[in-house]
């Protein structure tokens, strides 16, 4: 009778329609070691999984508790780093500040003459790239005079 009932357990744990509570009595019942030997590959797979279950519980708290030295090292140079930083941004002093532009310094030239030598030099050069541009446009216009030769035609 327990054979039937546990051949039926396995078809459905193959199939993934059991439930917890199956699934226990299908451990337990592999964990006996009187299995047939149709269902042997059961027997080593379960307890692969209970070897797995042991192991992952022995290594997690060793592991949880190296992960918890590991953050209170993070946390001290974290404090450190930020502290240096605060103190080195609160003693900082700029022995260049005579070379600093003044806030009411906006590039004006006072010397009316220098100021009309410098805009002189500024329109010059702006001509200058219109003009190169325009030297351009001479081939369009040549364009558009043979395109309207050949739409009068």
């Amino acid at each position: 009778m327990e054979l039937t009932k546990i051949e039926a357990l396995l078809i459905k744990y193959d199939d993934g329609a059991t439930n917890l509570e199956e699934e226990i009595v299908l451990k337990e019942y592999f964990a006996k070691g009187d299995v047939p030997e149709q269902w042997s590959a059961y027997g080593v797979m379960f307890a692969h999984m209970k070897k797995a279950k042991d192991l992952r519980l022995e290594n997690s708290s060793k592991i949880s508790s190296k992960i918890k030295n590991n953050r209170s090292k993070y946390a001290l140079v974290g404090i450190a780093a930020s502290l240096a930083l605060a103190l080195g941004v609160f003693f900082y002093e700029d022995d260049n500040h005579e070379n600093l532009v003044s806030s009411t310094d906006y590039g004006t030239i006072e010397d009316p003459e220098e100021a009309y030598l410098k805009t002189k030099q500024t329109l010059q050069m702006i001509s200058e790239v219109f003009n190169n541009g325009k030297e351009d446009l001479g081939y369009i216009k040549e364009f558009n005079n043979t395109k309207d030769k050949f739409i009068n035609e």
